[in-house]
């Protein structure tokens, strides 16, 4: 049964999430919670709660749940995304889904999108039913226990022959350096898209910023090789606007270019990536990825890896790991039997 204390207090902030930051948010509901102490609800207002009691009304009081707990705007937008895609497609209300609706779900979406996004979209649903049934909308989680089967991930990354491709590639001094701060770093498109000029000490060859992932964003720093170094001074030298960003458009916006979204880097990384005649689609991602593998091979221990890519879980750091092992097996081999 859903307490229904709980439940009017997560209406009322999820119906003010879209217009109050977090910390508002937080007062709000710390206020509501200290107004309705010791106060008994009655019958009427159970009548109330059950009649908005709708898939919809849910998915807003846990994006409005999520919020309070600091998630972040995007996170929020791929829940629902996910969420929506989810009951559309199975065509039934939140309380009637089995896990049988979930193995269909996973099913019909296999074809269609690659296995690193199945895998995202199965962590969304997750999250969302596990909330559910954490605050008692449903008594049991249909996603408990499913897992997905079929081949590992396929862990996409640059060869060293491609990431010396990319790097002479002819572009513009923006462009370069940024090539090379990613190469270098390994920093997620919205660290970077996020990033001012202040967050990098080019006498100490370090950049320290708030990261992306988690509910505050941990503080990390990363490196830059000395190649990196001299591209980044380069521009930032050649740079004449007051911007903060450490990125921004050549294009002049009433005279002042503007700080680079994450769709436009990943433009400028995917034609970088396409005109060096590399087959491999140039997100950012795979720079990162590419960034952690160079690590591995190089012999960095898994916790330095982990630090630098900001991973919360060693385990996901883990696979870049496990990526590379079976080369790393056949070189002790072939070293032991030289």
């Amino acid at each position: 049964m859903v307490d229904v204390r709980e439940d009017v207090i997560s209406k009322i902030v999820a119906a003010m999430s879209p217009t109050m930051d977090v910390i508002h948010l937080q007062m709000l509901e710390g206020a509501v919670r200290g107004a309705l102490h010791g106060i008994k609800l009655e019958e009427e207002c159970t009548e109330l709660s059950t009649q908005l009691d709708s898939t919809w009304h849910v998915l807003q009081c846990f994006a409005a749940n999520k919020k309070l707990e600091g998630c972040k705007q995007k996170t929020l937008e791929q829940y629902l995304r996910t969420a929506k895609k989810f009951f559309g497609i199975i065509g039934k209300g939140y309380k009637d889904i089995t896990k049988d609706d979930v193995r269909y779900y996973l099913a019909v979406r296999a074809p269609l999108v690659g296995p690193n996004t199945l895998v995202n979209e199965k962590r969304n649903l997750s999250s969302l039913f596990s909330w559910l049934h954490d605050e008692g909308y449903i008594p049991k989680n249909p996603l408990k226990n499913i897992k997905l089967t079929g081949k590992d991930t396929e862990i996409i990354y640059f060869t060293v022959q491609e990431e010396i491709a990319i790097r002479e590639t002819i572009c513009c001094l923006r462009d370069k350096a940024m090539i090379a701060f990613l190469f270098s770093t390994g920093v997620r498109v919205g660290e970077l898209a996020a990033m001012d000029r202040n967050n990098v000490d080019l006498l100490n060859a370090s950049v320290t910023f708030r990261g992306e992932k988690g509910r505050t964003g941990k503080i990390r720093t990363v490196y830059l090789y000395a190649w990196a170094r001299w591209y980044l001074g380069q521009y930032l030298k050649a740079r004449t606007d007051e911007n903060p960003a450490l990125f921004v458009s050549e294009r002049l916006y009433d005279g002042k270019p503007r700080r680079l979204g994450n769709a436009a880097i990943e433009k400028i990384t995917k034609g970088i990536t396409a005109r060096a005649g590399v087959d491999k689609v140039g997100t950012v991602h795979v720079f990162r990825r590419t960034f952690a593998t160079r690590m591995v091979e190089r012999g960095m221990s898994i916790e330095a890896v982990q630090e630098l890519m900001g991973h919360a879980d060693p385990a996901t750091t883990l696979k870049y790991y496990i990526a590379k092992a079976g080369l790393k097996v056949r070189a002790e081999w072939e070293r032991c039997v030289a």
